[in-house]
């Protein structure tokens, strides 16, 4: 499985137009959708996203290409390291690679079915944020395929949010320097009922049934 970091100006609008001003897990605009708001009026087109985000990147300087190549380089100092630890903790692979588009929104959905997710540019600590991306597609292939049903997908999108706690312990030494995987503030008991199991068990099946 590979990480491969690209730009896609279509795929950079929809997330801005769909996940800048709202998400399942925040209510909270992002600033550069903030800023698209003010730059052209609410309820933005695509024309006018797409007018945005070349004054964005015109504006803030930002080069595609460099910053394509600078976050590919940078995860592939950790990439093996992470792969390993991530199938070994949920005793599964990934089935395809993974592509990781580049948007000017802070928010950064993902989508297993199409293999995709996203981080900001600019950005400081992106790879974090593809860390905590990527478990949710390890989570997704243990457990969510059968379990999202049986649950639900409000305490499913729970329990794989509250899980990438499990980085700053598993993952700490391929983390960013002073950088952490806070979560969300209404994850906040999960996540340390998770790290309460975790360092009892060892054991993410039995995490998960604890958890469940």
């Amino acid at each position: 499985m590979k990480v491969i970091f690209n730009y896609n100006e279509e795929k950079d609008i929809w997330c801005l137009l769909n996940y800048g001003k709202s998400s399942n897990n925040s209510t909270t605009p992002t600033k550069t959708y903030e800023e698209l708001i003010s730059f052209v009026g609410e309820n933005p087109r695509k024309e006018d996203a797409s007018k945005f985000i070349e004054k964005y990147m015109r504006d803030q300087s930002v080069n595609v290409q460099e910053y394509i190549n600078r976050y590919q380089n940078d995860w592939e100092t950790v990439a093996d390291e992470y792969q390993r630890i991530a199938e070994k903790i949920f005793g599964v692979s990934l089935p395809k690679d993974v592509t990781v588009y580049l948007s000017i929104n802070k928010r950064c959905p993902y989508n297993i079915g199409g293999n995709y997710f996203f981080v900001p540019v600019p950005a400081f600590g992106q790879r974090k944020i593809a860390m905590h991306e990527l478990w949710h597609f390890y989570t997704w292939y243990k457990f969510g395929i059968t379990w999202e049903e049986k649950i639900g997908k409000q305490k499913y999108n729970d329990l794989k949010e509250a899980l990438t706690v499990l980085l700053n312990i598993e993952c700490k030494d391929i983390l960013p320097r002073d950088i952490y995987d806070l979560g969300y503030p209404q994850h906040k008991e999960l996540r340390e009922k998770i790290v309460q199991i975790w360092l009892e068990t060892r054991d993410i099946d039995k995490l998960w049934e604890r958890l469940t």
